[in-house]
């Protein structure tokens, strides 16, 4: 018999009433959207292509980030992903700043930008795989 601890029995049970297939496909469709976003900075900085908006209120990840909660457990890992959200939309306006007037854009302000895209997907795709194992523990 395989009987689980009182603590495991209250996770699976909060884990239970968490709808993981919505809140993983819904954050992956983000993800993706924020590549987009990504590139259309890239854009932006290489052929003076309309700005994308930099408010990481009107975003598609961010409005995802208003209205979905966390998955049980995960609290420090959204909030972390929150973070840098918000820090990558300071860092884009920074750079596009920089590069205002057909100036070329500062270079500190470039790697700044990359170095937290690279964090913020890091840590998007851990908070995905880490949800991801978690819905394989509910009954």
């Amino acid at each position: 018999m395989n009987a689980s601890s009182p603590d495991e029995q209250a996770s699976q049970d909060t884990n239970a009433g968490f709808d993981y297939e919505s809140f993983i496909d819904g954050f992956e469709e983000v993800t993706y959207w924020h590549f987009d976003w990504y590139s259309r900075i890239m854009g932006t900085l290489l052929y003076n292509t309309p700005r994308p908006t930099l408010s990481e209120h009107e975003c598609r990840f961010g409005r995802f980030l208003e209205t979905h909660g966390a998955p049980p457990g995960r609290e420090g890992e959204f909030e972390n992903v929150h973070q840098l959200h918000v820090k990558m939309h300071m860092s884009a306006d920074t750079l596009l700043t920089s590069a205002e007037g057909g100036r070329q854009a500062e270079r500190e302000a470039f790697d700044e930008f990359v170095e937290l895209q690279s964090l913020f997907l890091a840590t998007c795709f851990n908070l995905m795989r880490d949800a991801f194992s978690d819905s394989l523990r509910c009954p």
